[in-house]
C-alpha cells in the first residue's frame, strides 16, 4: 500500500477551500487503497504540499520537506498552489517561498489557468505543471428541483475570509443601494470585513456542508465580487446549488468557471444591468450549469491521474 503525506490536516467545522480540498481528496485516495499520513514518517511515497508554511493545522514547512527529500530522495512531491500576493490588500511576500517549493516539486498543480499563467509569466518558470480547477462535494451542494426565480430576487454570497479584496468594494455599495430597493435581498454568509457595519445586508455566520447548501438553495442568484482570486470554492458551491453567477471583472480565476453560467460586471451600475439580464433569461442560465464538472469527483480524478504518473 502506497503512502501519501498531506501537509495540511483539515480541522472540523467551517474552514477555507484548501482544507475542503484535502478532506475530499483524502476520501478519494483512501477509497482507492492509499494510506494517508500527516506525519513525515520514513519511506513515504508522495508528499502532497498544500502550503509550505507551518501554522494552524500545518505542522511542517519547506525546510522539513527539503530535509525529507535529502533523507529519502525517491519520494515524489506534488505542490498544489492556490495562493499569490496580489490577492491580498497587503502583500505577505509569500511568492518567493512558493517558487522555492515549486522548484522542489516533481509536479505543480495550480488551481486555475489564471494563476498558472501569473506565476509562469512573472517568474519565467520551467516546471512541470498543470491547472486543475477545484470541485465541490455534491452530497451537500446540489440544485433544487424545478427552481424558479422568486418575486423578490434573493442574491447571496459567502466567504470564509474577510479580506477586503473578496469583494467588499461592491458588497458595501450594494448595502447602500438596498436602502432604496425593495425588490432585492442580499444575504452575506461568513466573516464580514471588520471595517464595515452593513445596515441592509442580511448577515449570517460562517457555515459549511449541508447547512450551507440548504441556505444557498433558498436563494436565486450568486454574487461574487472577489478580485484576483486564484481559485476559490464559494462560486463553485453557489453554481452547484443551481444558482446563476454575477462575477466581477478582474476576479482572477473566477471567469474560467463562471463565464458560461452568469454575467460579468465592473461596478455597481453594470452589476444591476447584468442582474436584470439574468432575471430575464433565468432558466437559460440555470440550464448551462455543468454539474459534472463542478464535482469534487472530477477534480479528484484529475489529481489521481497526476499521482499515478508519479508513483
Amino acid at each position: 500500500m502506497k503512502t501519501i503525506f498531506f501537509s495540511l490536516q483539515p480541522p472540523s467545522g467551517s474552514y477555507g477551500g484548501g482544507a475542503f480540498f484535502v478532506k475530499n481528496m483524502i476520501k478519494h485516495l483512501q477509497s482507492n487503497g492509499y494510506n494517508i499520513t500527516f506525519e513525515l514518517v520514513p519511506n513515504i511515497d508522495l508528499l502532497f504540499i498544500i502550503d509550505p508554511r507551518n501554522g494552524a493545522y500545518k505542522k511542517y514547512n519547506l525546510n522539513h520537506f527539503m530535509q525529507y527529500k535529502q533523507y529519502f530522495p525517491n519520494v515524489k512531491i506534488i505542490h498544489r498552489v492556490n495562493e499569490c500576493d496580489i490577492k491580498r490588500e497587503v502583500s505577505i511576500n509569500v511568492e518567493p517561498l512558493l517558487i522555492k517549493t515549486m522548484q522542489l516539486a516533481d509536479h505543480v498543480v495550480f488551481v486555475s489557468e489564471w494563476l498558472k499563467n501569473y506565476f509562469i509569466d512573472k517568474y519565467k518558470l520551467n516546471i512541470k505543471s498543470s491547472a486543475i480547477l477545484n470541485g465541490c462535494n455534491q452530497e451537500n451542494f446540489f440544485p433544487s428541483r424545478n427552481k424558479k426565480l422568486q418575486s423578490k430576487t434573493k442574491i447571496v454570497t459567502h466567504h470564509w475570509s474577510n479580506n477586503y479584496l473578496k469583494g467588499f468594494h461592491i458588497y458595501n455599495k450594494l448595502d447602500e443601494l438596498l436602502e432604496e430597493r425593495d425588490d432585492i435581498e442580499f444575504t452575506y454568509i461568513g466573516n464580514y470585513n471588520r471595517n464595515y457595519n452593513p445596515k441592509n445586508i442580511k448577515l449570517l455566520p460562517a457555515t459549511s456542508g449541508k447547512d450551507l447548501g440548504n441556505l444557498l438553495r433558498k436563494q436565486d442568484i450568486y454574487l461574487t465580487a472577489t478580485q484576483n482570486e486564484p481559485g476559490a470554492m464559494h462560486y463553485l458551491e453557489g453554481q452547484s446549488c443551481g444558482l446563476p453567477i454575477l462575477f466581477c471583472e478582474g476576479g482572477g480565476g473566477v471567469k474560467e468557471i463562471c463565464n458560461n453560467v452568469g454575467e460579468e460586471f465592473n461596478n455597481i451600475e453594470t452589476l444591476l444591468n447584468k442582474l436584470e439580464k439574468i432575471k430575464t433569461n433565468y432558466d437559460e442560465y440555470v440550464k448551462k450549469i455543468d454539474y459534472k464538472y463542478l464535482s469534487c469527483d472530477r477534480c479528484s480524478k484529475q489529481y489521481m491521474k497526476v499521482i499515478n504518473e508519479l508513483i
